[in-house]
């Protein structure tokens, strides 16, 4: 028998607390993106020349539910220990070719005069959320070109690889909602709770090494956030919102289990009152067991 060591339990256990949040923040981006294509099928009815919109939404839609499956298979045939299911190459080959099949579709509306899809529109998007400075974001730390699925353990491959479905997720959600706030009006259907989303590039670092996490608010129904007045604090003190989401840095000096309280405010725009939402994360420092 083998024995592991208290690092690789230790690290084990943070791992597999990242697989349950990514798949929580999952699920709640994939029944809020079916939301809001939604109710661009019923604002484009009122609408009729924004209709090539829904298509394009569909296809995303679809897009991001084919590297879904690709994930939830290996995340299945690693439970049954099929490590020959892991091949970094594909993995990262399927990554990148749904970046760039979200972006072509987009930019394929941009020539539409009716729709005013501005090609400086999606290159924002694109440097924002797609390709930061130009480059793909680190996976659990570690530059895209140099990270190994290949090397690591079952535990950590199912966290990370969870992690890569709720990007794209993340990013198809950006790309719907800015196809929506193009038909012309603010979509909304009511104004429920919110709840607050943190997607962090991992949930374990080293102690010296950078924490960072994007950060924002998912409804059950269909908000635009980028129409909408949002301030996010972060430990009392407030992050710079970008297209609806904010994005929190730290770096901590200290061994152990370290807690972020998020707080959210929001202008309702049914009754002009500010609603405000907190919700605390956590993530852990540590040493690192896999290489």
């Amino acid at each position: 028998m083998v024995l592991l060591s208290g690092c690789e339990l230790g690290t084990d256990r943070v791992y597999m607390e990242m697989y349950e949040a990514m798949n929580t923040n999952s699920d709640a981006l994939e029944n809020g993106m079916k939301d809001r294509i939604r109710s661009m099928e019923e604002a484009v009815k009122r609408k009729p020349d924004y209709k090539a919109l829904v298509p394009a939404a569909h296809q995303i839609e679809k897009l991001t539910s084919d590297f879904s499956d690709f994930v939830n298979d290996l995340d299945k045939r690693l439970d049954e220990r099929a490590f020959k299911a892991i091949n970094d190459d594909e993995i990262k080959d399927k990554i990148v070719a749904h970046r760039h099949k979200i972006i072509d579709m987009l930019k394929a509306l941009s020539g539409n005069k009716v729709l005013w899809i501005k090609d400086e529109e999606i290159q924002n998007l694109i440097e924002l959320h797609f390709f930061p400075n130009g480059t793909l974001p680190l996976i659990n730390g570690k530059p895209f070109d140099d990270y190994s699925f290949e090397k690591q353990s079952i535990t950590c491959n199912k966290a990370i690889l969870a992690k890569q479905k709720n990007d794209a997720l993340i990013l198809a959600k950006i790309a719907v909602d800015f196809l929506g706030s193009h038909i012309g009006s603010t979509i909304m259907c009511g104004f429920s709770k919110p709840i607050i989303v943190s997607s962090p590039k991992t949930t374990f670092i080293t102690k010296g090494e950078t924490f960072e996490t994007n950060i924002f608010l998912y409804y059950s129904n269909n908000i635009y956030h980028n129409q909408m007045k949002i301030k996010v604090n972060v430990d009392g003190k407030e992050m710079p919102v970008v297209y609806g989401a904010a994005t929190y840095k730290t770096k901590p000096t200290v061994y152990g289990k370290h807690n972020y309280d998020v707080e959210i405010l929001v202008l309702n725009p049914f009754n002009n009152k500010t609603e405000i939402t907190r919700k605390t994360f956590s993530f852990e420092v540590g040493e690192r067991c896999y290489e």
